[in-house]
């Protein structure tokens, strides 16, 4: 890997392009796969008029009104339950279970796709409240589930309940993530670094922090996974059911998982072969972790922006620039383990030295930086529909929180860059815990569903 060789791309060309990107704003943003309307239909709505029903895990189901104990109350048995969502969907073990007020299970098979809508047939001829619960995976790959109720003949108690809600499946998401952000940058971000700015100064790059990248991105998608049955189970038992888990691997969840795991043993391979070729092992690296930025715009509120090409660009964009920023850090940062473990740390101003790296490297996190404001600036604007948003929802306030921890990042590595000694270490160990903390609410983030 110490021969990773590459040529270093022209920065005005590349901050062109983003700047490009920025101009050409989208025209048009979705929101994640929520319910738009059910047969029967429900009468326990929230004040806009949309079902009650949850439109995602993470937001529990309320209670129904006092005024609406049992839903609409239907004078013959329907045939079938309907359910409308905003995006074509996958279900899950099932996708729709139906419960007749003694709690028997009155669907026959399970529910079948019908456009953006999922329908099972039902025998509801017990009089009383029927409980509807529901599981799917959408598009974006996020887990959903909700439930509503109706009445034949007249309300009754309900036969059932539906699943309680844990923050402990939303939790495991975000963790899961954040490694993978964090191994990106890792894996990738440190390598695009050493290609762009060590390797014409003659550093030797650790290369110890490419195989932890790697096994983070490996341990990420397993965390993944299980969250992800954990969210549609609605409890930790969740994990271990053998639906949920193919179902789940089946989705369009599943396809980006095994992109991801196939992009970290990729990155290894060409690792491995990067002494006897470099110059390949260079292009590979490189074209990789853009694919990787690319495909990771399919489990993240990209593929909700029309037109989806420039939502996955934009979240594409904003990855690289993210794990630019951090590998080149934390390049910097181990540089000085290997200093001190060879021959001293090295005068400032010498060509080993970690700051003329840093000074040298200043383009390229300029340029990332740049690329950090202006893609962000323009998802936040396609997911947020008014500034109240940020504090009114809890993807408005995670995103503030992620904007307050990036703040002093970025001051740190100001400071960072001018100061000398010892000090320039210090700020560069708390720039690089504060960015860690960045990426701890950006795995969060993207396991939220935006205000739009």
């Amino acid at each position: 890997m110490a021969r990773l060789t590459g040529a270093r791309p022209p920065l005005a060309r590349a901050a062109g392009a983003v700047l490009v990107l920025a101009l050409v704003w989208p025209c048009l943003a979705l929101a994640h796969a929520s319910v738009v309307r059910t047969e029967p239909p429900t009468l326990c709505s929230s004040p806009d008029g949309a079902p009650r029903a949850t439109g995602r895990v993470e937001t529990p189901a309320a209670p129904a009104p006092p005024d609406c104990p049992g839903g609409v109350v239907l004078a013959e048995p329907p045939a079938s339950v309907r359910i409308w969502f905003s995006e074509p969907v996958t279900p899950v073990a099932g996708g729709i279970s139906v419960r007749g007020p003694s709690g028997r299970r009155v669907e026959r098979g399970p529910a079948r796709s019908e456009g953006i809508a999922l329908a099972v047939d039902v025998d509801a001829i017990e009089t009383g409240t029927y409980l509807v619960t529901w599981r799917v995976v959408a598009e974006d790959t996020h887990p959903a589930r909700g439930a509503f109720t109706f009445s034949v003949g007249h309300p009754s108690p309900v036969g059932g309940a539906a699943p309680a809600e844990s923050p402990l499946p939303l939790a495991a998401q975000a963790l899961a993530q954040a490694l993978h952000f964090v191994g990106y940058a890792l894996g990738f971000g440190s390598l695009a670094f050493r290609l762009l700015a060590s390797r014409p100064l003659g550093a030797r790059h650790p290369e110890w922090l490419v195989g932890l990248g790697a096994l983070l991105l490996l341990l990420a998608e397993p965390l993944a996974l299980l969250a992800q049955a954990a969210s549609l189970g609605g409890d930790a038992a969740g994990t271990l059911d053998l639906d949920v888990l193919g179902d789940a691997l089946g989705s369009s969840f599943g396809r980006v998982l095994a992109q991801r795991l196939g992009a970290a043993v990729l990155l290894w391979v060409l690792v491995g072969v990067a002494p006897q070729a470099p110059r390949l092992a260079s292009g590979g690296v490189v074209a990789l972790g853009l694919a990787l930025a690319v495909a990771d715009g399919q489990a993240a509120h990209a593929t909700g922006v029309r037109p989806a090409w420039l939502g996955l660009a934009l979240n594409a964009l904003h990855l690289a620039a993210m794990g630019l920023w951090l590998g080149g850090l934390a390049t910097l940062l181990a540089s000085r383990r290997h200093a001190d473990s060879s021959r001293g740390t090295p005068r400032d101003g010498s060509r080993g030295d970690p700051a003329s790296l840093a000074l040298r490297a200043r383009p390229l996190f300029t340029l990332s930086l740049a690329t950090l404001g202006i893609s962000g600036a323009a998802m936040a604007a396609e997911h947020l529909t008014a500034l109240s948003d940020l504090l009114a929802s809890a993807y408005g306030r995670v995103l503030v929180a992620k904007l307050a921890l990036l703040l002093p990042a970025l001051l740190a590595a100001v400071v960072g860059l001018r100061a000398v000694g010892t000090r320039r270490w210090r700020w560069w160990g708390w720039e690089a815990v504060l960015l860690l903390g960045v990426l701890l609410l950006a795995g969060l983030l993207v396991s939220l569903p935006p205000p739009a």
